[in-house]
Order: structure tokens, then sequence, then C-alpha cells
């Protein structure tokens, strides 16, 4: 049956150009020469996932025969290589394109971290839960990809086209298949917006979200017909040209597994709409991918290079076509709309919102009407938008009217509240829950309030309130108050040395303004209640030694890594320069209460004190496994106060910052050197041995001024390895390290480390 299927599709094709061949002989004796009666070639593209890259070969050696197709269908996949080719892009421009894009990013819910808003970047992938809370009811996705990502991207391949909303003016006449998942029915994509056209063509059910079009909730439409040639047909094709990449019908042995027998029942009407569609075809190409997962993307070259492969015994038979044809009459002409780069809009319209007010994302977007947009810069400011954290998608849509453009963003809230939870524990904060509960507007337009909580015994507290008081929303007035209980290892405080435990109680106000995603700079004043309480029974009945300052500062801060855990690229840069005077200070012994002010100073001098810190991290990947870090860390006072005197120095050790004043120094433990100045460099390097599993080598050296060392500078360093795996619950890390000194250490020199789930 199947020999005699082919013999007829040959036979039919070498009786078609017979046929063109003798009128366009005739034409060529008469001189007349008719476009509308030159035969049209149709060219239809399965679905088949990461399969269907496959067709990007096909349509190279067509290419290199000369044929250029006059209609296109695509289904899934299909619709992707269909559509970019139907608006001017070349088979070899869509392999690098295919070979250069990050499926993993694109194909996911992901984001990347340096596409996150600065202020939000603290709680961006920080959580292993997320519930709504102010909110009656509770909202399930789905899907699992909600296609922020793809969205983004087809938006933008297909940006040229942005202004045709009827798919037969494209240069070469396109439609798409979806399927309506209320009616079960078969859906044509023809007009609209060609992105979005082409996202529900591909949304395959609990992979991807559905999407509305008009009012059909649309999922993949291979699940009716993976290849549309009838379609093709009724668009005026005479030849068709098919290239199938999709799923064939198991055999028996291949149905022994629960997966494959669903995978059969799940695509039974496609299967058997196939053999109908086959029939219907004149030239079939059908790529041998069998070997490669529908569902891996990085295959590029190698999947395209099959389909490529299985064209190949045609391309002489596409020459002679291409011939035949032309000598019959011209092809339409190809005019290529890839040189559109930028649209002026009429309109700009928002939906989907109603906690978010259509001013306050307008303010963010920042485009007015009349403005010259591309692609680039209005993805910038969906980033802008999405990185806020105010919404689950936003996406946007161009809508063409009489003589007019309006751009519409689409908005999918998130709640106005949401709570965060995990869970945490490390050898110096110990074990404990972490929550966050963030509220948008909930006083007032474009505000903020974010409150976090580390319940344990070294607890953490932080609450912060921010207003925004301009339109794009970049300066804000920001109240905080942040308190911490912290542990000290090991400190020399009035003469007496041993472990300590710190409580701290930070409140002020800030002004804040934010450049872009990733650049943030503030001017804060603070009022500071610091408290050290000995672990140990001291000489001198010693209680508590609190002390209370103000402290004027100025930060500016850059983070522009790729992810916060295990990151493969980006820097991170922090400076912060600090006037800071002592109030007063009070000495809580057994019997009695001294308190020190600037007319009593006791041991205090209550003079300002200036500090400048510094610090940078540049994270830099080879390869996506292994990264190299180098980092360098500064820290400089002037006119110290006095060496007992908390807001004096800063803490250095550990492979983490366990409070605000720290500085991270590989060999010792957190918080256990006090410096009063610093210069240090570290490299480390992360090699991801297996997925999600890595290895680290950690180094540091510095050189440093301890308060309480009679030595001018203290040499210091150390070196660790570690073992690091990105689990459910977070980022684990377990090692051990080495550290060595110049000056006498309290803790031996070999240590080790372990911390498990996401951080405060």
């Amino acid at each position: 049956m199947k020999l005699i299927r082919a013999w007829y599709r040959g036979k039919r094709i070498v009786i078609l150009t017979f046929l063109i061949l003798l009128s366009g002989a005739n034409q060529y004796i008469t001189g007349q020469q008719s476009v509308n009666s030159r035969p049209r070639i149709g060219l239809a593209l399965s679905g088949g996932g990461a399969l269907g890259m496959a067709h990007v070969g096909v349509l190279k050696v067509m290419e290199e025969a000369g044929l250029r197709p006059d209609y296109i269908t695509g289904v899934s996949m299909g619709s992707i290589v269909g559509s970019l080719y139907s608006i001017g892009y070349s088979a070899d421009t869509m392999q690098l394109l295919f070979r250069t894009t990050d499926w993993d990013l694109i194909l996911s819910n992901n984001v990347p971290e340096n596409r996150v808003i600065f202020t939000e970047k603290r709680y961006f992938n920080n959580s292993i839960l997320a519930l709504p809370i102010l909110s009656r009811k509770v909202r399930l996705p789905s899907g699992l990809i909600n296609g922020q990502q793809i969205e983004k991207a087809l938006s933008h391949f297909t940006w040229s086209a942005a202004d045709i909303n009827d798919f037969s003016k494209l240069p070469v006449p396109f439609l798409c298949i979806g399927t309506d998942l209320v009616s079960t029915g078969k859906v044509v994509l023809k007009t609209g917006y060609l992105a979005d056209a082409i996202r529900a063509s591909m949304a395959v059910p609990s992979v991807f979200t559905p999407i509305k079009i008009d009012t059909a909730i649309l999922i993949d439409g291979g699940f009716v017909r993976n290849i549309a040639v009838s379609e093709l047909r009724e668009m005026g094709a005479d030849i068709v040209i098919g290239s199938y990449t999709g799923f064939h019908r198991y055999t028996e042995e291949e149905l022994q597994s629960v997966t494959g027998v669903l995978k059969q029942l799940g695509f039974f009407n496609s299967i058997n709409d196939y053999a109908r569609q086959k029939k219907l075809i004149d030239i079939l190409i059908e790529p041998d991918v069998k070997d490669f997962s529908s569902t891996v993307f990085t295959n590029s070259d190698s999947i395209i290079n099959r389909g490529y492969i299985a064209a190949l015994p045609f391309r002489e038979k596409f020459r002679q076509l291409a011939d035949s044809l032309d000598r019959l009459g011209p092809q339409k002409p190809f005019v290529s709309i890839l040189n559109k780069k930028a649209f002026e809009f009429d309109m700009i319209e928002v939906t989907g919102n109603e906690l978010i007010p259509d001013d306050q994302i307008l303010g963010v977007l920042d485009i007015m009407p009349g403005q010259k947009v591309t692609s680039e810069m209005l993805s910038e400011k969906i980033d802008l938008l999405y990185g806020r954290s105010w919404f689950d998608k936003v996406k946007y849509r161009v809508v063409p009217g009489n003589d007019s453009l309006k751009l519409v963003i689409e908005c999918q809230e998130k709640p106005q509240a949401m709570l965060y939870g995990s869970i945490h524990y490390d050898n110096n904060l110990m074990s404990g829950i972490l929550l966050n509960m963030s509220v948008k507007n909930l006083l007032f337009q474009r505000s903020m309030l974010d409150i976090d909580a580390f319940i344990g015994q070294y607890y953490r507290f932080r609450i912060s309130s921010t207003q925004f008081i301009d339109r794009n929303q970049s300066f804000g007035l920001s109240a905080s108050f942040n308190t911490y209980n912290t542990m000290i290892p090991v400190m020399e405080l009035q003469g007496e040395t041993g472990e300590f435990t710190m409580r701290t109680n930070i409140g002020g106000i800030s002004l804040n303004k934010r450049s872009g995603l990733n650049h943030f700079m503030s001017l804060s004043v603070n009022l500071e209640n610091a408290s050290f309480y000995p672990d140990f029974i001291t000489d001198e009945s010693v209680k508590r030694i609190t002390f209370n300052s103000v402290n004027t500062g100025f930060q500016n801060q850059l983070n522009t890594l790729d992810t916060k855990h295990f990151p493969n690229s980006g820097t991170v840069f922090q400076l912060s320069l600090n006037v800071s005077r002592l109030l007063n200070g009070k000495t809580i012994k057994d019997n009695f209460r001294n308190v020190f002010t600037a007319d009593q100073p006791g041991d205090f001098r209550f003079k300002r004190l200036f500090s400048a810190c510094g610090s940078i991290r540049q994270y830099a990947s080879s390869g996506r496994k292994v990264t190299f870090t180098i980092g360098a860390d500064v820290m400089l006072t002037y006119t110290a106060d006095s060496a007992i005197s908390p807001h004096n120095y800063y803490f250095a050790g550990g492979f983490e910052s366990p409070v605000s004043r720290s500085i991270p120094l590989t060999g010792f433990h957190p918080g256990e050197i006090q410096v009063s100045q610093f210069a240090g460099m570290r490299f480390d390097t992360d090699w991801e041995i297996h997925r999600d599993i890595h290895v680290g080598l950690l180094t540091s050296f510095a050189l440093a001024r301890e308060p309480s060392s009679e030595e001018d500078y203290t040499v210091l360093g150390g070196y660790g390895v570690g073992l690091g795996y990105m689990s459910v619950i977070g980022p684990s890390r377990i090692g051990i390290m080495h550290g060595f000194s110049s000056t006498e250490r309290y803790f031996s020199e070999l240590k080790g480390f372990i911390s498990i789930g996401f951080n405060f």
C-alpha cells in the first residue's frame, strides 16, 4: 500500500511538471506570461518539539535548489520555523538563532536575576513556599510554564511583523493550527498577533499554560492536526511539500510502558489525522530523528542536519520543479520586512490589572505615544515591569487599526500580599525558619511593605516600607527597622576575651535612587543600638555593654549576577561611605551601671568616625560548568572613637556575611576577627560536576589592622574545599577550610562549615 501511495505521489509530480513545461512553452511562443497561471508551492511543517528544528534542514535544501514556497503552514515547532521563514529569516539565520538561543531559559519560568529589579533581588528565588494572603481565592497554574520567557522571545523574533494582523499579507502567506481546550476542536490561526498565534500552536498541555485568543482557550495544535495540509490546499497550493517530524504510532513492544500507552492515547486523533493528511502531500520528507529527544533543544545543529540529509535526495527534483515554474512565469517577488526596526504607537493600553493602576504601570514602562520604539527597548521595559515582582506574567501585543497602531500591555497580577517561607541551618546562625511578607500598595499607590524574619536562636527581623515619589518609580523614600541577634565567636572587649552575643537594633530613613534593574544608591540616616552579652563569667562581673550611635551613610550597589546561588556570570559591587558618632555607652555589672556621655566620656572619645568600605566580586564561567571568581575587599577608618566601640570596626570571617558590617574571609569563623582596616583578595572556583552538584575551591589573602592587636598589621589567609548542591530547599554547602595568621589565634587552623537552605 505504501509503495502504491509513493508511486501515486511521484507520478502526480511528473504529470504536474510536464503540464508546467508544456504550458510554459505555449506561453513563451505567444509571448504571454502570467503569475496567476503559475502553480503555487505549499510547504507544510509538522510539530515534534525539538525534532521540528529538522525543518530548517529541509528549507536549506529548498534554498539551494532555488525553490521558494508560496504558502506555509505550521504546527507547534513547525509554526515557529514556518513563521520565521515567512517573514524573511533564511535557513542559515534560523540555524544560528536556534544554536545561540538559551533554550533552558526561554522554555522555563526561570528569570535571570540580572533581569530582576535590585530591590527585589533579596527575595527572588529565596523560598520554598509562596502563599497568597489578603485574598479569598487560591489560584493553581494550569501548566508548568506560564510562557513569560518564550512569549518575550517570540515577540522579539517576529517584531518586524508586529504591525501585520493578517498572516496572508506576510511576505510568504502563513497560518498555524491550535486546539481549543473547551471544544477540543481545531482552530486555524491566520489573523491576529503573530507571536500569540505561534505561542498557542506550541502550548503543550501540562508543560505550557494555555493561551486565550478571543473566546478560545488554546493549546498545542498537534493534538488534533500535526501537519496542516488541507489548510495549505485551501490557501491555494497546487503542489504540497510536507516535512513531518511528529509522533508515529507505537508498536506493540513499545506499548509495554505506561508512558508509551499514555502517549499513544494522547496523540490518537493526531495519528489518524496524519494518515489522511499524508494523502494530500506530493513530496513527503520524514527526517530520521528517532534517536533525539523532543524535549532537548541543545542538539539543534545535529537535528537540522538530519533534516538536510532527509531532503537531499529531493534537491534535484526541487531544482527541476523551480526551473519548470520559472519557465511558466515569474514568482511573486519576495519583499523582506526584517528591516523594520521601530514602530510608533498611537495609543498604549493596559489590560488585566486590578491591583496595580494603569498610571503606575505606564510610569515604569515610560513609553509615550508617537515615540519610536524598538524591540530591544520594549523588551527591556517589560523586564522592568516583570522584575518588580508585581506580575505572574506581563507581555505586550501590537494591534493594528485603521491607519493606527496600538500597544497593549497584558498583565497577570500576583496577589496584593504574598507570604514566603523556608528553612535554614548553618554553624553560625544554627537552625531557623525564614518568613517574608510582601505587600503592594497597602495604604498608598507606588508603595511597598516588606517584612522579613529568621526565627531561631540567633534571630533576625527586618521591616521596610518604601514610597516611590516619581512616575518612573526610580526615586523612593524608605523607613526601616532591623534587629538581629548574632554570635561573635571570640572578641576582646574591655579587657575580657571570649564568646559574645551581639544584639543590634537599627532604625532609620533613606532616600533611594534606582538606575535600571541592577544599580541602586541610597543616602541614609540611622540610629543604632548595639549590646554585647558575654557568654562567660567575666572578672568584672559584666552582664552587658551597650552603645548608641547615629550613623549617616551613602551606599552605591551593583548586582548583575545571573543567579543568586552558584552564579555563572555577573558582578557584585558595593561601596559605602559612613560618618558615625557615639551618643552614649553603658556598662551593666552585677552591682552598678555606668553611663558614658560626651560630658563624662570615660574611656570613649565621642569623636566622629569616618569609614569607607568597598567590595567587588566578578564571576566568569567556562562553558557554564566551571565558574571563576575574583574579588577584593577594602575597609578604612579615620578618627576612630575607641577600641571598645563596635561602630569602630567590621567583622571578618566565613564564606558569607552574618551581619551588615561583615567581610567574608576563608579559613575563619564568621565574625571571628574584628578589623579597623582591611585589604583582601579572594579567588574561588566552582565546578558543576553534575547537574546541581558543585565542587568549590576557596582562597583568601588579606592584610588587616585589629583594634585589640599590638601589631600594626596582621597577615591573614585561608583556603578550603566544599561540596554544594542546589536542592528544592535551597543551596546546601559543606566543607573544610584552613586559615593562617601572623598572630596567634583563639581557634584551631582547621575548621569545618555547613549551610543548608535559603538564607536571610
